[in-house]
């Protein structure tokens, strides 16, 4: 369930055994260039995709997309917008995925990936975003950044 309180979303767990995840992906803007990450894991292995993670149980996407960037890349932010919001029928956790993609703002270009889930970070320029193997999520997205 969403509850929505003073301009925050909140998932909230009412079940124990949810149907759905929520995920939060940071779309980071440099000039002309989207920063992205080469996921090291499952069937998305190798493909190219906005920073991204789960919402933890009754955090806020404000929270759990500074929190996912620090995790995944090792660099503060801010969140600034939601910029597009997606779904995804089956996501590799065998749940509906619920997606919001967020504009943020870094504070520096020095990444730490972190290796257990990320292969590597890179910015791209714009048009060549397409060429690229992305995850389903991302290219469900392009159209709303680009």
């Amino acid at each position: 369930m969403l509850e929505t309180k003073n301009d925050t979303i909140t998932l909230a767990f009412a079940q124990p055994q949810n149907k759905c995840s929520i995920g939060v992906g940071a779309i980071i803007r440099k000039q002309n260039q989207i920063l992205l990450v080469q996921e090291a894991n499952g069937p998305v292995r190798y493909s190219w995709a906005f920073p991204a993670g789960l919402l933890q149980e009754n955090e806020t996407i404000q929270a759990g997309i500074t929190r996912e960037i620090q995790e995944e890349i090792g660099v503060d932010s801010q969140y600034k917008s939601i910029i597009f919001f997606g779904q995804q029928p089956q996501s590799r956790w065998g749940k509906q995925d619920f997606y919001f993609g967020c504009e943020v703002e870094i504070f520096k270009d020095e990444f730490k990936i972190c290796q257990n889930e990320l292969l590597d970070c890179k910015w791209w320029n714009i048009d060549q975003i397409h060429q690229l193997a992305l995850t389903p999520i991302t290219r469900i997205g392009l159209p709303f950044i680009l």
